[in-house]
């Protein structure tokens, strides 16, 4: 049985969320930008472009030297409880 796009789409999202919501602010799993967006709220795009270029958000980690970002959960967590009124 093969679902619609737009369900598999919210079905992932729901997934990310519930995963991510078992962070706290000591956990120091390094999370992509998808786990980034479901902790802050945001969408994607708008995490990727605005988001994590704050100055004062945690800088990210690279693995490799052209592998894409990670962020430490724990810093990610500690950052959106101080900026929470400016998030949106």
């Amino acid at each position: 049985m093969e679902l619609p796009d737009k369900t598999q789409k919210e079905m992932s999202e729901a997934i990310k969320i519930m995963a991510a919501s078992a962070f706290t602010e000591k956990s120091q799993n390094l999370i992509s930008l998808d786990y980034v967006a479901a902790l802050v709220g945001c969408p994607y795009q708008h995490t990727a472009n605005v988001i994590v270029k704050q100055p004062s958000f945690p800088k990210g980690v690279r693995l490799k030297e052209k592998s894409h970002p990670r962020w430490i959960a724990g810093e990610v967590i500690r950052w959106c409880r101080i900026n929470a009124k400016r998030i949106k």
